[in-house]
């Protein structure tokens, strides 16, 4: 738990950082770290990887698309980090930590639970974490999301052709 909780920590002081950051290249870092973290958090609560690393290359295609669109429309910017910025960053990593080392020391007067042991505990957690996206009151859903995606690639890849010309013009 104490993973979980340091995770927590981290994804909540970067969301502060990126609020006060105006760089477009820092801000898409920190959305890729987030994008880790979050996919990361998924995989230890869902037990199964599929929908972070869906989650993963969805983010990473975006963040790589803003990359070029900012690489060929923005000006070349200085990155700069203010004095209270690092200082919120080493504070919430100290915090996280200081969770980390705690967290052993509070588990020790919890309360364990033991499992029943049920009909679709014998299920491997893998099938029971995806069957429901696949069956038929959030079907239509999952076919519609497809579609979208596969539609939004056909747009772009449209809009995105090499001999309309470059998107800037010198």
């Amino acid at each position: 738990m104490s993973l979980l909780t340091s995770m927590v920590i981290a994804t909540v002081s970067m969301s502060i950082l990126f609020t006060s950051i105006s760089h477009p290249l820092a801000m898409g870092a920190i959305l890729l770290t987030q994008t880790i973290i979050i996919a990361m958090m998924t995989t230890l609560t869902i037990y199964t990887s599929w929908f972070s690393y869906i989650l993963f290359l969805i983010f990473l295609g975006a963040i790589l698309v803003l990359f070029i669109y900012v690489a060929s429309l923005a000006p070349n910017e200085p990155f700069n980090i203010s004095p209270p910025m690092v200082a919120l960053l080493i504070a919430s990593l100290l915090v996280a930590i200081l969770v980390s080392v705690l967290d052993p020391l509070l588990l020790m007067y919890s309360v364990t639970v033991k499992p029943q042991i049920t009909e679709m505990s014998m299920l491997p957690t893998s099938y029971t974490a995806t069957c429901p996206m696949y069956e038929m009151p959030s079907l239509m859903m999952t076919l519609f999301l497809i579609l979208y995606l596969l539609l939004t690639l056909v747009v772009i890849v449209k809009i995105t052709t090499t001999h309309f010309g470059p998107l800037r013009l010198n």
